[in-house]
């Protein structure tokens, strides 16, 4: 079978949703399936292009029996709303041209967000009159509605509406928690034409995962402490100033330190608060490589995960599966009724 797959992240990022939007592809390609994959160029975590891609336009390589078919995205040097309104359009812009080179596929399967990449595979849905599955890991919408990082306005009801008809035209909408699922089935979505596909691992693979270094022995400071870490996006919706927070109340505990890794739209506000408290427990780190992450799993004693109270269940944090299966002990900071609170639970 011809099948297109479309995601604004694909390898090498190794973070959030283009784990799974590479994973997903090479699995059909392994199967025996023809697969072309239409993405961006990379650039996440870091939120950084490679010297080598700025300013080109389009990019075919192949990866893994996948046939991949990149083209420009704008990526800011700040992300503000404005910054990643223009990312996210850059992107689905030059991937309708990607599913022209790419060609007619019998289905087409998108992973978002971004939103807009419905409006795409919409497009091609009616122009190649082949099936549309989209694949919802996120709904930024609604969880920066539920923050209060929007507000009601006329803007917003049209991008909620656009945003329900996009799913009302797809023939199947997948979606990776019960909670998710739910809220989808809200926006008008039939049941016949929704489905749960929880996120997946390879257990043993990661289980298996060596360091490639210690991860440790690079911060003197932490040498003999309980050390905590959160690695991950520092956004509004992750809520990590608990985290810092924390470690301002056991800063008289002199065999306890913090790490906060990662970056993201909150990281200045986290480290200008670390800074305000007078904070000397807690390190901040930018994003670490796959083995470098591996190295800290290995040796932190425990890793925090968090979602702000309020996020309702409009996204759920994709680390959580590379944690649990090293069985890695959890410090949870999540509203009671979440899902996250109920997958741990139930684990």
């Amino acid at each position: 079978m011809k099948i297109l797959v479309a995601s604004i992240n694909f390898a090498p990022d190794h973070a959030g949703i283009g784990v799974y939007s590479t994973d997903f592809p090479v699995f059909l390609a392994e199967k025996g399936d023809a697969v072309s994959m239409v993405t961006g160029f990379p650039y996440y975590p870091q939120w950084r292009k490679r010297p080598e891609h700025r300013g080109v336009l389009f990019a075919r390589e192949i990866h893994r029996g996948v046939d991949v078919f990149r083209g420009y995205l704008h990526v800011p040097g700040k992300v503000s709303t404005l910054a990643r309104l223009w990312h996210e359009l850059s992107f689905c812009l030059f991937a309708a041209a990607n599913f022209v080179r790419a060609g007619r596929p019998e289905v087409i399967v998108l992973f978002t967000p971004p939103m807009f990449l419905g409006l795409v595979g919409v497009l091609f849905r009616w122009v190649w009159r082949r099936p549309l599955v989209i694949n919802i890991q996120d709904l930024p919408v609604d969880a920066a509605l539920a923050l209060g990082l929007l507000k009601p306005s006329l803007p917003l009801r049209i991008l909620q509406g656009m945003e329900k008809w996009i799913y009302r035209q797809a023939d199947l909408v997948v979606t990776i928690s019960p909670s998710m699922l739910a809220n989808v089935r809200a926006k008008g979505v039939s049941a016949s034409r929704l489905m749960l596909v929880p996120n997946w691992i390879d257990v043993k693979a990661a289980e298996r995962a060596a360091p490639a270094k210690n991860f440790l022995a690079d911060h003197p400071d932490a040498a003999g402490k309980f050390t905590v870490a959160y690695a991950g996006n520092l956004g509004m919706k992750q809520g990590v100033d608990l985290l810092v927070r924390a470690a301002h109340a056991a800063a008289a505990e002199s065999d306890l330190h913090f790490f906060v890794i990662g970056d993201g739209a909150d990281k200045p506000r986290l480290m200008a608060l670390a800074a305000e408290l007078g904070l000397r427990n807690c390190t901040f780190l930018p994003f670490l490589s796959p083995p470098e992450y591996s190295a800290m799993l290995a040796e932190v004693k425990v890793v925090f995960v968090a979602q702000r109270s309020g996020a309702v269940d409009n996204f759920f944090p994709s680390k959580l599966l590379g944690i649990m299966a090293r069985s890695k002990p959890l410090l949870v900071a999540a509203d009671e009724t979440s899902e996250l609170t109920q997958v741990i639970r139930s684990a």
